[in-house]
């Protein structure tokens, strides 16, 4: 059992790929924001019940804390031995990806391109704009981040613009690309790409500076299934799982010299 916060389209075809490579393993996922699945993780762990087996999240801190309290199992497969050291945090902790935030609009209803987060601000953005509510500690520093490379006061003008708040990057692209909002300040491309290769009337704005966030994966030490949690590691570690996470170029992978991955270290 995977929980993770990955999006749909890359679930899917990761899904796939681990059925060929392992065809004797099952993999059930859930899906959810970062605060929702380690919340469970606790209350499972807490409980003695079965549930997550592997998490991949981009709540850091809370696998951090798992390790010291001895509560996340190191992997220990292959693909662990030859993993780059920087992206190994605390020996327990694969760096399994990087992504770098991004903001959206639909082509269909804006007409001067959106090329920064100040352009949000313009008057024809007033009411039709989305972003996320604060569900994970990435997103609290999100708009921290955003107070200080924009302006002390940019979070109070973009409050101004009415925005509405959507739960992470998924629903808020899916709505500028439904023309619901005409552009939305937080997405990912994980999410854009996959809709704009299927037709949508959306542009992917990278911004500059822009934030990156990282996921990273952890083997929970209570798992009823431990050595099948230490299969999937590794295949998330390994060559093959990388290119399926990366080789699209919406994502970043640790490994050098994964096919159509940006570089990680940029």
């Amino acid at each position: 059992m995977l929980y993770t916060q990955q999006v749909p389209p890359l679930i899917d075809r990761m899904k796939v790929d681990f059925a060929k490579a392992y065809p004797g393993i099952t993999i059930e996922i859930q899906r959810g924001s970062g605060t929702s699945l380690t919340t469970k993780l606790d209350q499972e762990r807490q409980g003695g019940m079965d549930g997550g087996d592997v998490v991949i999240t981009v709540e850091i801190l809370w696998l951090e804390d798992r390790v010291k309290e001895g509560n996340l199992r190191k992997p220990i497969g292959p693909s662990a031995q030859r993993w780059p050291a920087k992206y190994l945090l605390r020996d327990a902790i694969p760096v399994l990806a990087l992504e770098p935030l991004v903001m959206a609009y639909n082509t269909s209803i804006v007409k001067t391109p959106v090329t920064g987060y100040q352009d949000l601000l313009r008057p024809e953005f007033k009411g039709r704009l989305g972003t996320t509510e604060v569900q994970a500690i990435s997103i609290v520093a999100w708009y921290e981040w955003l107070e200080k490379t924009q302006g002390s006061d940019f979070l109070a003008k973009l409050a101004a613009q009415g925005p509405r708040i959507y739960t992470g990057a998924v629903p808020n692209t899916q709505a500028t690309a439904a023309g619901e909002i005409a552009a939305t300040a937080f997405s990912v491309p994980t999410v854009v790409m996959p809709l704009i290769e299927q037709g949508a009337p959306i542009k992917m704005v990278l911004p500059q500076p822009a934030l990156g966030i990282r996921y990273a994966g952890g083997i929970i030490a209570g798992s009823k299934r431990p050595n099948a949690s230490q299969v999937l590691v590794d295949y998330l570690m390994s060559p093959r799982g990388q290119a399926v996470w990366h080789s699209r170029g919406d994502s970043a992978s640790p490994l050098p010299n994964i096919p159509g991955s940006p570089d990680a270290n940029g």
